[in-house]
Parts: C-alpha cells; structure tokens; sequence
C-alpha cells in the first residue's frame, strides 16, 4: 500500500510494508543437567533435575520461525539534487497472539528519521545495528527463530537493534559501508532476565529487579556514558560472491548481571561486573549459475568483566540452499562456545524446505535440534554462586539475550532441544 501527495517543491511517498510468519511446532527438551548450580537450588536446598530442568514435550503456535514478523511505515521526500529526507516506523509483532516484540515496544525494530545527501545518508534514532545489517546478508535464511546462522548475533542483544543511535550509510554500487555511534544502546545499571512485563519465568523489570540488555527503560542516558556503543560494516554484496565484516562495541560501566526475582516486589543477586563487551564477525556468500547458495559466517564476542574473568564467545555457522523452481531445501551447522569461563557449547542442525506460491506468499518446514554441554562450573565474582552452561542456555537467564531458542521455547542445560515445524510465511 503507498500513499503518495505532492508539493509545489517536493515530492514525498509513504509505504506500509510487513511481513507476517505463523507456524505451529512440537519442541521436545531432554532433562537438563543443573545440578551443583544455582538453578539446581531452591534457596539452600538442593532440587533434583526431574524437577528444576524436566524433559517436556510442547506443541505451540508459533511466531518468527522462518522469519520476524513486523510491520512498518516509511517515506521519502525528494528535496532536489541528491538530497532526501525520510523516516521509518518499525514493529515487531508475535502474530500467534497479536503482542508487540522487542520487550513490548510498538516500534522496536526502527523509528528514525533520515536525511540522503549526495556522499551517504545519515539516520538518527532506534535502528539496526552494523552487526544486524551484517548478519542478514550473511546467513542462508532470513534470521527467524530457526535461524542457527544468527548465534553469535543473540551473544550480546545490543548487536540487533539499539536506542539512541546516529548512523552513517554509503552505498556504491554493490559497496555497503555504515558506521554508528549510540550514547546508551540499551544497558541499565542492573542487568538480569526480567522485562517489561512478567512471563511464567521471568519478573517485571523494576529498579529492584533490573533489566534485560536491550530492555524498554534501559537506554535512558546516564552521566557515567553506560551504555554507550560504536559499530562498523564494511560489505561488498555482489553477484556470485558477498564478503561481510562486521564489528560492535558498547559500555557497561560496571553495571551488574546477575539473577532477579519477583519476590517481596523484586530482588537482584549480582554475579558479575561488566566493563566492556566488544564482538565482530566475517562472513561470505556464494550464489552459483545452479542456484545453489552457499554461506558461513564467524563471529567472536568478549565480555570484560570488573575482575579477572572475561568470558569469550567463538560461534562459527555454514549454510547451504538449494532451489528447484519454486521449492528451496536448506542445511544449516552451528556450534557456538565459550572459549574460556564455563568451557560450554552448543551445536545444532536445522534442515529447512520452502515452497513459494509467488514471491510473497510461502509455506515451510523446519526440523532441527540444539546440543548443549554445559562445561564446568564457575562461580560470580561479586556473588560467589555456582553456574554452568553453553552460549545459549546460560545467557538468555543472565539477560545478555533477549528472545530464548526457536522463538521463545528456551532450551536445558546440559541437554538436546528439538523442534518440527511447518508454517506459512506472507510479506507485504
């Protein structure tokens, strides 16, 4: 849909744009491994793996699978040789239930306004980061929930979309450049899984509980800078080959991760001080005469904590596509680990088939399944509690990453995850 009025000195256009995913699964979770950690215990004592970590068998509607629903607004007004100015309004939506993504934000994707010069366009405002932008054009698929491509992009949620962000765009010919600068992208002074509104496993974020990195509150400004970030892409997108380099770096200035509850109107355990995080990615394409596609990415993320324990993340990914006609069959490997602090890992195969009735209308499937071994142990620096996990299953309850595996589900520690799919897909 667009809209379009006219000026005696300039032209502009509104469009209304989206896309809407839906599918319905069955996500089975093996009895995790929690055992001598902190979410083995209830209080003091300890609670046996049947209990704290189940093996359970879910059949759900769910959203994002194959790809994240939004839907947005954007325009442009020619203002003559060579410059325009422009804004975008996106939203995430979960269609299966119709509520706002991005920790409930009606326009948590983007909302800025734009102006094109004749050298690049600058943007100011919510946007993707560099990183984002990176990983779209590096992965087989289009970043959904059974997107294993994405691991290192979920490592930090501040790599996706960030407050407050000035950016920089120039694009020649099949040359993408982008540098940003944001003053807080989304850190609050405490860190932990809560959000803006509580879940069956998570408290509302309050001052008590703390916030996800990322979260609704947590890109107010601050005079200590925290939050603030700078990021880089540089990507030659062409035909048959695409290279990718990315790179992320925000401020923490010792705000602190830890646990949060719900009890007695919030409680916050801190585990951990953090000083820096900083991550960057390479990646490349090749599309063959065959349309076969093939793409592999390689993303390394470290967390400085205040204190001697640095947590590194190394997630490496290989993809390969292939059509015939209107169908598309895929196979994707992902294996992302510390390198150092728990040792842990998580590996996953997602096979994928589209069909597209026409380019904007496609059914798929996903079947796939996510391995992690939980490492060893370690313990907080400033509270000294036991924890243990890959990647995946340990950030997601420390709150560096926003949305659990495969669009919410979650995954044990120490144990498989697997899903079967099939869903329709619609952009308009």
């Amino acid at each position: 849909m667009s809209l379009a009025c006219g000026a005696a000195w300039a032209q502009s256009s509104v469009t209304v744009y989206g896309l809407l995913d839906v599918g319905v699964d069955q996500v089975r979770k093996g009895e995790g491994n929690v055992q001598g950690t902190l979410f083995g215990m209830s209080g003091t004592t300890p609670v046996p793996n049947a209990m704290a970590s189940p093996e359970t068998r879910t059949n759900r509607m769910a959203p994002s699978l194959s790809a994240q629903s939004h839907f947005g607004f954007k325009g442009t007004e020619d203002l003559g040789g060579g410059w325009k100015g422009g804004f975008t309004l996106e939203g995430g939506i979960q269609a299966d239930g119709g509520v706002l993504s991005n920790d409930g934000r009606l326009f948590g994707r983007q909302a800025f306004v734009s102006l094109t010069t004749p050298v690049g366009e600058v943007r100011l405002g919510r946007q993707a980061s560099p990183m984002l932008i990176g990983y779209y054009l590096a992965t087989t698929e289009r970043l959904g929930g059974t997107d294993l491509m994405g691991a290192g992009l979920v490592v930090n949620t501040l790599q996706t979309y960030q407050d407050n962000m000035a950016s920089f765009l120039v694009r020649k010919g099949p040359w993408l450049g982008v540098l940003s600068y944001s003053t807080n992208a989304g850190v609050s002074n405490r860190i932990s899984a809560a959000r803006a509104s509580a879940t069956s496993a998570t408290p509302a974020a309050n001052a008590a509980t703390g916030q996800i990195i990322g979260g609704l509150t947590a890109g107010a400004e601050s005079p200590d800078d925290r939050g603030r970030a700078q990021g880089a892409l540089l990507a030659y997108n062409g035909t048959p080959f695409s290279v990718i380099a990315t790179y992320h770096r925000n401020d923490f200035r010792g705000a602190q991760v830890g646990v949060a509850s719900a009890a007695n109107g919030g409680t916050f355990v801190p585990l951990y001080a953090l000083d820096t995080y900083t991550g960057a990615m390479i990646g490349a394409k090749y599309k063959a005469p065959t349309d076969t596609m093939i793409v592999a990415n390689f993303h390394v993320g470290k967390y400085d904590n205040v204190g001697p324990l640095d947590p590194k993340v190394q997630t490496a990914s290989v993809g390969v596509k292939q059509a015939f006609g209107a169908f598309e069959l895929g196979v994707q490997y992902m294996q992302s680990r510390f390198k150092n602090f728990t040792r842990g890992k998580d590996s996953g195969v997602m096979l994928g088939a589209d069909y597209n009735f026409s380019k904007r209308t496609a059914v798929y499937s996903r079947i796939g399944f996510v391995d992690d071994d939980r490492g060893n142990i370690v313990r907080g620096t400033v509270t000294p509690l036991p924890i243990a996990g890959g990647p995946g299953a340990l950030l997601v309850p420390l709150g560096a990453q926003e949305v659990p595996l495969f669009s919410g589900a979650g995954q044990n520690t120490d144990a498989r995850t697997s899903i079967v799919s099939v869903g329709i897909r619609h952009l308009f």
